[in-house]
């Protein structure tokens, strides 16, 4: 049993590092902003992710650099990775766009934009379980079943290569012939409507939609029509962008009230924490009849100070449940009595000390 865990703890950590390292280890010469041209004109939601422009940013690259002084161990877990996929995701991996016709995500198709090892990639699956092929407008297209989870059949995937540098991916043949067409332009791709315009420079995340899942769960999406994310960092500030079209002007005003009720969670969780109160002045919400729209702007040395405090934290509570005991802040060890700089120094079993019992509520 332990083993298993501590297996599947450092799959966890392995695939974290390598989303994470696709985004910060490598500086790009230009970040690729949202590209419509990859979607089609009756696309009713999409959402890009751009590593280029997360390989830019403070935080994700400060971020991947605590993540690999955490775990030493996961350079040579990338390099495995690198070794089953043909492709470095710290320099090789561009941009991520996905996309859907409808709002069933099992119908959705995403298009990868990297530097792959073409030929490595379909010699690999072909080995893949019940692989077979066809062919549309010169192209090659691959079918396997992607093993499911434990007990599961599995499901289909359709992949193709639309370019060296371009990947189609789906789960119906139909799918993919449609994308490589709309990337071929025999197809129409989104020109005009809600999915289009502007996109904020420095964007990492852009999500837009037409059109909500009956299905969601969450509940201000349930009252809604539509909306438009973007997130990001441009010129040293972190930001983050979302106007809600909702079904209602009433419906808009208690979208607001959500956001105002976690601004006062966050006042009165960290009231005393100058860096979460600075990072909480950047927020603001307006209505304007049944539109919602949500601003927020800090310093990406803010938020990373954050960051790095609540990472720290976490630190401190992983060491003292695995050690099974309370770890010196300072030094990292359990017990610690020389370093001074302990907080727990000298602190025994407080009823053997006879020192007051406090209980939690």
């Amino acid at each position: 049993m332990i083993h298993h865990t501590c297996s599947a703890r450092r799959a966890a950590i392995a695939v974290g590092l390598c989303v994470v390292s696709g985004f910060a280890a490598a500086r790009p010469a230009v970040a690729a902003p949202a590209n419509l041209a990859a979607v089609p004109a009756d696309a009713v939601w999409m959402m890009h992710l751009d590593m280029d422009a997360a390989r830019e940013s403070t935080v994700v690259r400060r971020t991947y650099e605590r993540a690999m002084a955490m775990h030493p161990h996961a350079e040579g877990m990338i390099a495995m990775v690198k070794g089953m996929t043909g492709m470095d995701p710290r320099k090789d991996l561009h941009d991520v766009t996905v996309y859907g016709r409808d709002t069933d995500k099992r119908n959705a198709v995403m298009v990868v934009r990297a530097k792959a090892n073409r030929e490595f990639l379909e010699k690999m699956v072909e080995k893949a379980r019940d692989h077979r092929t066809m062919e549309h407008a010169g192209r090659t297209l691959h079918s396997w079943t992607q093993r499911g989870r434990k007990g599961g059949t599995g499901e289909t995937v359709v992949g193709a290569f639309q370019a060296d540098d371009r990947m189609v991916f789906a789960r119906s043949a139909d799918a993919v012939k449609m994308a490589l067409d709309v990337l071929d332009g025999s197809k129409a791709a989104y020109a005009a409507g809600p999915l289009a315009g502007r996109v904020k420079p420095g964007s990492i995340l852009v999500a837009r939609a037409a059109a909500i899942d009956p299905d969601t769960k969450c509940p201000v999406l349930r009252q809604g029509r539509g909306y438009r994310v973007a997130a990001g960092e441009d010129g040293g500030r972190s930001f983050y962008r979302a106007k809600l079209d909702m079904k209602s002007a009433a419906a808009a005003g208690l979208a607001e009230d959500v956001v105002e009720g976690f601004e006062a969670v966050v006042k009165l969780r960290w009231e005393g924490d100058d860096v979460a109160m600075k990072l909480l002045s950047g927020l603001r919400t307006e209505t304007s009849g049944d539109v919602c729209t949500i601003a927020w702007d800090a310093s990406a040395d803010d938020v990373w100070k954050a960051m790095e405090k609540a990472v720290t934290q976490w630190e401190r509570k992983q060491r003292r449940s695995g050690d099974g005991g309370r770890a010196c802040a300072a030094c990292g060890k359990d017990g610690c009595e020389g370093c001074g700089g302990c907080p727990f120094q000298g602190e025994g079993d407080s009823k053997k000390e006879g020192r007051p019992q406090v209980e939690e509520f």
